[in-house]
């Protein structure tokens, strides 16, 4: 989970606003499909890999009122996986699209690139969030059915493929200096890449990394 810059648009609140206006009104527009790929980089805000089957999320449940169904602030881009997790059961999760989620919460893989790795999402002593983030990420990365558990299975196995060779670059960079590497791990670094805050926690838990890394980190 990574913060995302959402995009105003007048255009799709009209048109959102003339949906909820009809009986039989829908929030799947083109147009909206088309903007929250963009905004989010086709990336699912919440486990923060491609949206390999993408979703329209309800950040605020709509079970809240009717109000969010067809409110563009509202509606974010995930997975099939995390929509079906977070159903209507989480309603004071951080908005990615206001806050930093890393400045609140430690993604990290304990230990990395070893049999029996687990992730780890902990709320930092500093933060006073409400629990409901650190919950629901941690489901979604350990499942809470069977049917579940193998989705979050996928979903961490790719993480631990991407983190491996991060660090792959990470060394090969230390290594060369090679200008056109460190581009490389810039770009890995920011909001558009998979599991952008477990990379982010990979080079502020290691000293040398930290050093040299932390001032490329952008949004």
């Amino acid at each position: 989970m990574i913060y995302f810059a959402k995009t105003p648009s007048d255009e799709i609140e009209t048109t959102l606003a003339h949906q909820q206006s009809l009986s039989s009104g829908t929030y799947r527009l083109e147009c909206v499909w088309q903007q929250l790929a963009a905004d989010f980089h086709g990336k699912c805000y919440l486990c923060g890999d491609k949206a390999k089957s993408p979703r329209i999320e309800h950040f605020k449940p709509q079970v809240l009122g009717q109000k969010f169904k067809f409110d563009w602030n509202n509606l974010f881009l995930s997975c099939e996986h995390c929509n079906a997790i977070k159903s209507d059961s989480y309603h004071q999760l951080i908005d990615c699209t206001t806050e930093y989620p890393d400045r609140h919460i430690r993604f990290a893989v304990r230990p990395m690139g070893a049999i029996g790795s687990r992730v780890t999402v902990q709320q930092l002593p500093e933060s006073d969030i409400h629990g409901d983030t650190v919950e629901l990420l941690s489901e979604i990365y350990s499942g809470t059915t069977t049917c579940k558990q193998i989705g979050a299975q996928a979903i961490v196995d790719d993480l631990l493929d991407e983190l491996n060779d991060f660090e792959d670059l990470l060394k090969v960079y230390l290594e060369s200096q090679d200008e056109d590497d460190l581009n490389e791990l810039i770009w890995e670094m920011n909001n558009r890449s998979k599991f952008t805050a477990f990379k982010r926690e990979l080079i502020k838990s290691n000293a040398l990394y930290r050093t040299q890394f932390v001032q490329y980190f952008s949004h």
